[in-house]
């Protein structure tokens, strides 16, 4: 039986209660629920570390691994990789504002995963898992405002790092 959410695109979450929806961790961009087969993926864009960007209507999402060079067999990467025959509903929500988890929808992979290099937290270049990614039977309904304040954020990012040099 599969795991049916109450939830509408565009409705916002507070962690707390993303957690309690699907049942799963309270931390981390994947998180599973073996009780509801569900994979909960979060694309925070208030984080630098993940380079998450969107290509026309597809999200192209970086996996599991804060340092070093991701492993695609390695715990949820594996569980996204084959999200299309292995039964896992997938479940995206995107951060643009601290704390504010917003439901996007179910998504699928829509192209084989790839890999690109990006840094890691500690700044050193890492081969990292792409997913490419499409939402199912979902009308973009996000109000331009959140897209202004992230976009707002990534200029205060790129300022601070030309602080620094």
């Amino acid at each position: 039986m599969r795991f049916k959410t109450s939830l509408r695109a565009g409705q916002f979450l507070t962690n707390n209660e993303l957690m309690k929806e699907f049942s799963v961790a309270n931390s981390g961009g994947m998180r599973k629920s073996n009780k509801n087969n569900v994979l909960v993926i979060i694309s925070d864009h208030t984080k630098g570390l993940y380079d998450d960007k969107y290509y026309g209507n597809e999200l192209h999402y970086t996996g599991m691994g804060l340092e070093g060079d991701q492993e695609l067999n390695y715990r949820q990467n594996k569980t996204l990789a084959e999200s299309n025959k292995n039964g896992v509903d997938v479940h995206l929500f995107e951060v643009f504002k601290a704390k504010e988890y917003i439901y996007r929808g179910m998504v699928k992979l829509c192209k084989e995963p790839y890999q690109e290099i990006q840094l890691d937290k500690n700044n050193n270049e890492r081969t990292v898992w792409i997913f490419p990614l499409i939402i199912i039977d979902s009308e973009d309904i996000i109000d331009s405002s959140v897209y202004d304040i992230c976009y707002e954020n990534k200029i205060k990012e790129i300022k601070k790092c030309l602080e620094k040099i």
